[in-house]
């Protein structure tokens, strides 16, 4: 089985800067051992004669539309459902915030 203590926990949430509190990092620890234990057991599987596939319901057709050019919403328009805009462009919150 693969092994996944608690100082990986502790690095991983270092690189990925997400902060945990002691409840967190238990709960996550837990979910992410029985990730790995699963994982584990699909590796046993015998896969060596099964032919790769790209879909999971083999020999049917995606339901896709052709990829023709449609008529393009005018601006004005478009910005009427935005909720904030700037200069002609949608006005997101911040999602990276300064390094200090």
């Amino acid at each position: 089985m693969t092994k996944f203590d608690k100082e990986q926990l502790k690095t991983l949430g270092k690189l990925s800067r997400i902060p945990l509190s002691s409840e967190e990092e238990a709960l996550l620890l837990s979910n992410l051992t029985k990730i790995l234990s699963y994982v584990d057991k699909l590796n046993e599987i015998d896969t060596e004669k099964t032919p790769p596939c790209s879909h999971v319901i083999q020999n049917t057709s995606a339901p896709l539309r052709d990829d023709e050019p449609q008529r393009l919403i005018p601006r004005e328009e478009f910005l009427k459902n935005a909720p904030d805009h700037i200069g002609g462009m949608i006005k997101v919150p911040k999602v990276i915030k300064d390094q200090a």
